[in-house]
């Protein structure tokens, strides 16, 4: 691949990373509210064995949002906005179980395309180029 359709790419990739982990960020929400024990839902939630209440509902609500805070910055900063996505996924499945499968999956996802978005440091630029 030639260096402008890696550049175009890279300059496309946080807005898909955006949308995708707001979508993950939403069903977050959802599952927050679930291990809340708010509403009930069926279905694809209740899958694998959870973990619901007070605890683990305060802690899900936390990653939900800071699954949101990842989806908002991962515009202007891949890095961040990948790491808060990575800790919002990998959080709330640790503190939920299997409500959190659904959601930290497509949050992994934008996490990781978020990575490939990130502008490598030490590649050589002609001199008087802007960053």
């Amino acid at each position: 691949m030639s260096t402008s359709r890696i550049a175009s790419l890279q300059g496309r990739l946080p807005l898909v990373c955006a949308v995708v982990g707001g979508l993950g960020a939403i069903v977050a929400v959802v599952a927050a509210f679930v291990a809340l024990d708010t509403f009930s839902l069926g279905g694809a939630f209740y899958s694998f064995d959870y973990r619901t209440g007070g605890g683990a509902g305060a802690v899900a609500v936390l990653m939900a949002l800071i699954t949101i805070g990842g989806a908002i910055v991962v515009r202007r900063s891949p890095a961040l906005g990948s790491t808060l996505l990575y800790i919002g996924a990998c959080g709330g499945f640790l503190a939920c179980g299997g409500i959190w499968l659904i959601p930290g999956i497509v949050t992994l996802i934008a996490a990781n395309m978020a990575l490939w978005a990130i502008r490598d440091p030490f590649k050589d630029e002609p001199a008087g180029a802007s960053t």
